[in-house]
């Protein structure tokens, strides 16, 4: 899905309606005014839609999850088999605890292009990538070795 192409098509469409209103400088303002306004509430009427389509196409295919995932900027339908996220997990535990992540924008860019490349969810390399850093937290600093050395 490509929120711009919506954008661009409300732009035209004013457009049309300014040549209509002959140019009149207070309206051509106005116009400018309303388009700013109306871009991100375009954007998160695309993720709304994103996420009704999701929820339908999901209705329609037992067995399988679909995600919006947001990859520069837009919504776009991952579609992935219901045991993908345990089995990347090594758990069984159900994935509905939520939490508020704010990142550098760097960094979310880096994240969705590691998810990416490896053909996962931005939700799935996150949980994967966490489990396996504090599972390796959880078991302490280091090997420990215990016996004698003879030299």
């Amino acid at each position: 899905m490509d929120a711009r192409i919506l954008m661009t098509k409300l732009e035209a469409a004013v457009e049309r309606q300014l040549l209509m209103a002959g140019g009149q400088p207070e309206i051509e303002a106005a116009a400018a005014a309303l388009l700013g306004v109306l871009e991100p509430a375009l954007r998160e009427a695309a993720l709304e839609l994103a996420g009704q389509a999701a929820a339908e196409v999901a209705a329609q295919l037992p067995g399988h999850q679909v995600d919006v995932v947001v990859v520069d900027g837009e919504p776009e339908l991952r579609v992935r088999s219901e045991g993908d996220e345990s089995a990347a997990t090594g758990s069984s535990e159900p994935l509905d605890a939520r939490i508020t992540l704010r990142l550098p924008p760097q960094l979310k860019e880096l994240i969705e292009s590691s998810a990416l490349e490896r053909g996962e969810s931005v939700n799935s390399w996150l949980v994967r990538s966490l489990s396996g850093v504090t599972i390796r937290a959880s078991r302490g600093p280091g090997l420990k070795i215990s016996g004698r050395i003879q030299t």
